[in-house]
């Protein structure tokens, strides 16, 4: 009884003063994914190794199923920062896969040589209404090796 009482209390506070209750349904969405440690070869032949240390970030900008902006960068830290010249030839890849569809390709934004810092991109296919939810993803590669993918649900 006493439990009940309180779960009571705390939701009739929190609804008092804004905390809970229905709004409207908001789609911007930021997330960070860890890159793993990989080797790869770069266009001349040289093989590269990328420690720990680096992420995905990306970002959703919008309300319900109107996309404003989809955004993804890189950012290292530790030994990885310290390395000139880690990722070459970055690719990011924008897709969407609608609830129950197939994955449709978006916006691709390629960045050519090698860097450390200033790894950004943006999915040039929006401002966007979607019909339908689903989830909308951007995939990293470096020099043609997918590396890792990060991916929002979108819903109206």
């Amino acid at each position: 009884m006493r439990r009940a009482l309180r779960a009571l209390l705390t939701l009739a506070a929190a609804s008092t003063l804004g905390i809970a209750g229905a709004g409207a349904a908001n789609a911007s969405a930021y997330g960070v994914t860890p890159l793993p440690s990989f080797s790869y070869q770069d266009s001349t032949g040289a093989t590269r190794s990328v420690p720990y240390g680096c992420v995905l970030i990306h970002s959703v900008i919008g309300e319900g199923l109107n996309i404003t902006a989809q955004n993804a960068s890189v950012d290292c830290a530790g030994i990885a920062a310290m390395r000139s010249g880690l990722l070459c030839d970055v690719v990011v890849d924008f897709t969407f896969r609608p609830l129950g569809g197939r994955t449709e390709p978006l916006d691709t934004d390629a960045l050519s040589g090698c860097r450390t810092l200033g790894i950004k991109a943006s999915n040039g296919d929006v401002p966007k209404d979607f019909d339908t939810g689903g989830k909308l993803c951007a995939k990293l590669s470096v020099s043609g090796r997918a590396v890792t993918t990060s991916c929002h649900v979108v819903s109206g």
